[in-house]
């Protein structure tokens, strides 16, 4: 039966200069699973992606008109935080009546800032999918003080309720299919996308590890939950019949914790015989031949190593929990099975000096990956680096709130700002332009890849000048 309430769900626009980030065009997975549950309680729903529109705000202003949402949901990264404030105060301008929902990463970590704006009706922190639908059933019935609901915060008479948290999903696959019929699939790829249509998929939540940049763990918690492989599978057999996806990104955090779980899955894939390729992230401590060569074969044709550092002292520093002879034999490892492989580097670590920026450049230049992308440390709320980056007063001119990974916001190291602020662009021209790179990457171009190749230059060349 459809209800009365309708939902408009928002991916806000990146108002931040990302040379490289403005490239990648993920659908916004999160909103996905939220619309699926929504829809499947009967209440009338839409996404709206800003972030792929050239006019977002005349676009959404249309939408509200026609669509006429009673409920607008923007999820958020801190990336993405003052986008989403802006959006917040539109939606109100042209209707005040509309109430306006706030969840995903910021949302959780900065709940207080985020409910203190009064364009915001109701924050959902944590997993939301509950607590949504709970949240909509005492709005069904009238009720506006909803304190019995875990995982928000909202006003009321005068002051700011927080209730208890919100606990975590145990099974993955009670989650429905998300909601990619809503999304405009044809649109998302990325600087290493090589089939379309192209989606993102995620299979797990939590993650035990302790890097002391990341703050996933304040919206999933530490324990590791996934998907079973045949939960998966199923939900890839409507996007190969439905949507006829050609591949497939895996954002998990980690996609090889459970490497049970991933033989079995990958089995599946390999007995499907799907026309499909996929992508997906792992740390180098759980890499070996025998995985790589199996995910090779269900289809699997990119990985990405958070390497981070080719300094030991630095990744100890970064808790990254791994050692320099791990991310030398994981890229042995896929160099062996001839699996294409890129490495994310944090450029400005704790305590770094040119000698320690030097030792990654080398180590890069030496394992020779298909593609690095670099970025400044940044210091993200939830995270362990904000509260340290706080009390060490390492926010350069004391700006806690620019979270644009890309550009320089903090310096932790032992050099100047002037000198940290050339690491990025220095270390880019010294891997890209090489002649050994450049051979390596003409030898096996595809016309996807020249694309990619040719957007990917121009984002370099941006960051350069």
């Amino acid at each position: 039966m459809e209800k009365n309430n309708k939902i408009l769900f928002i991916h806000p626009a990146a108002i931040v200069d990302l040379q490289i980030g403005s490239n990648l065009k993920f659908p916004p997975m999160g909103l996905a699973y939220l619309a699926a549950v929504v829809r499947d309680y009967g209440y009338p729903t839409m996404i709206f992606d800003a972030n792929i529109e050239a006019e977002s705000q005349k676009k959404l202003k249309q939408i509200l008109a026609e669509f006429k949402p009673t409920i607008v949901g923007l999820s958020f990264t801190s990336v993405l935080a003052d986008s989403a404030k802006q959006t917040a105060v539109l939606v109100k301008e042209i209707n005040p009546e509309i109430k306006v929902i706030a969840g995903g990463y910021h949302p959780t970590v900065k709940p207080e800032e985020v409910i203190a704006d009064p364009n915001f009706d109701v924050v959902f922190v944590g997993e939301a999918e509950i607590s949504l639908i709970e949240w909509l059933r005492h709005l069904e019935g009238g009720a506006d003080n909803w304190q019995e609901i875990n995982g928000l915060v909202f006003r009321h008479q005068g002051g700011v309720i927080k209730t208890a948290p919100r606990e975590l999903i145990p099974n993955l696959d009670t989650l429905p299919f998300p909601a990619y019929d809503l999304l405009p699939i044809e649109r998302y790829s990325t600087l290493s996308t090589i089939r379309r249509p192209y989606v993102t998929f995620i299979r797990s939540r939590g993650c035990p590890f302790q890097c002391i940049f990341c703050g996933v763990q304040k919206m999933f918690g530490r324990r590791y939950r996934c998907q079973s492989p045949e939960k998966t599978i199923s939900d890839i057999d409507l996007l190969v019949k439905n949507f006829g996806v050609k591949e497939i990104s895996f954002r998990d955090s980690d996609f090889l914790i459970n490497k049970d779980n991933v033989e079995k899955f990958c089995q599946l894939m390999i007995d499907r015989h799907y026309d499909l390729v996929w992508t997906c992230n792992a740390r180098v401590d759980m890499i070996n031949d025998k995985i790589l060569l199996l995910m090779k074969k269900a289809g699997c044709h990119l990985v990405t190593f958070g390497v981070e550092s080719g300094s030991q002292e630095i990744l100890d520093q970064l808790k990254k929990g791994i050692t320099v002879a791990q991310i030398e034999a994981a890229a042995a490892a896929a160099k062996k099975v001839k699996m294409k492989f890129t490495f994310d580097i944090i450029l400005g670590g704790i305590g770094e000096t040119p000698d320690s920026i030097a030792e990654t450049n080398r180590l890069l230049k030496k394992l020779n990956p298909d593609y690095v992308a670099f970025n400044y440390l940044t210091a993200f709320p939830g995270s362990e680096l904000y509260d340290e980056a706080l009390k060490s007063h390492w926010f350069i001119e004391g700006k806690t709130n620019d979270y644009s990974y890309e550009n320089l916001n903090l310096n932790a190291t032992k050099m100047t700002n002037q000198e940290l602020a050339q690491v990025l662009r220095r270390s880019l021209a010294s891997f890209y332009f090489r002649p050994r790179y450049i051979l390596k990457r003409l030898s096996y171009l595809t016309w996807p890849e020249i694309k990619n190749n040719f957007n990917g230059l121009i984002a370099i060349l941006k960051k350069l000048l």
